[in-house]
């Protein structure tokens, strides 16, 4: 049987911080439906067990209760959304996507946001947006949660496509170096045809071209054809696709990134690198 849970949250003007620390709790509890929250700190007395008081009550249990007031204002004093972060999803603290907005909602919270524009920076889109979320999460706080849920969820979801990705990278591809030290990894075979999406493949591929400091990725172009693609990674800048030419080419950005062909032969690629690279290097090993 689903457990069934509620969320107590203060009442008046919301705050970043209990917004977000209701999302990611809904996203990191699966099990659990949520079928109300609360913004009334006077009714605290009225949780159950099973229930969940965040960002007032002035405890912290780190199962149930999250409040973060009776702590001492240091420079790292946690929030509300913090405090549920470390004990359901400390994924999202170090997550590239999630982290920085986390501690700018902690230093917001804590200090007000003159401190936290201080230290990240001015955005207008972003108080924008803020403004108008918090203001819809006073009226109808249960459905701004669960919309701010599904946002952790597809993090989740990216995340393990990207580390699924990732394996099945190291498993299809082999790494060439040229004479002149370039890495180039050569993917073997299609990706898009093994049901990774553009986005979780070309973040996977980032990642471990980094990790294997290949600065040109060889593979497939992304639209299902048989068409291959030369792309610079951000490790190498010295390679400019420009100055590349295939026998029967499709595409080539005009900042030399990328470069779209159908291979007249399997070998081509690798001219082609040498192209961009203005080197007549030959390939002197594989890896």
């Amino acid at each position: 049987m689903t457990q069934k849970s509620r969320i107590f949250v203060h009442g008046l003007k919301a705050h970043a911080d209990d917004m977000w620390a209701c999302g990611l709790l809904i996203a990191s509890n699966p099990g659990i439906k949520f079928t109300e929250i609360i913004r009334d700190a006077k009714r605290i007395g009225e949780a159950a067990d099973n229930d969940f008081v965040l960002d007032c009550g002035m405890k912290h249990d780190g199962e149930h209760y999250f409040d973060h007031h009776q702590f001492e204002s240091t420079e790292d004093v946690d929030c509300a959304l913090t405090l549920v972060a470390k004990r359901f999803a400390p994924w999202t603290l170090t997550d590239t996507k999630f982290g920085p907005l986390i501690e700018r909602v902690r230093v917001q919270d804590n200090f007000g946001i003159p401190a936290a524009e201080k230290k990240f920076g001015k955005s207008s889109s972003w108080i924008a947006s803020e403004c108008v979320m918090v203001k819809l999460f006073e009226s109808e706080p249960l459905k701004i949660a669960n919309m701010l849920a599904d946002g952790f969820r597809n993090r989740i979801s990216e995340n393990n496509e990207v580390k699924e990705a990732e394996k099945w990278i190291k498993e299809n591809s082999s790494l060439e170096t040229f004479e002149n030290g370039l890495k180039v990894l050569v993917i073997t075979s299609s990706p898009f045809k093994s049901g990774f999406s553009i986005a979780g493949f070309n973040a996977a591929s980032s990642l471990y071209s980094g990790s294997v400091e290949a600065g040109v990725i060889y593979g497939w172009n992304t639209d299902g054809s048989d068409s291959r693609t030369l792309f610079r990674t951000h490790s190498e800048k010295n390679v400019d696709f420009t100055d590349s030419i295939p026998e029967k080419p499709v595409f080539c950005h005009n900042s030399g990134f990328l470069l779209i062909f159908d291979p007249a032969y399997d070998t081509e690629y690798r001219n082609l690198v040498r192209q961009a690279y203005c080197s007549d290097g030959k390939l002197d090993k594989t890896a």
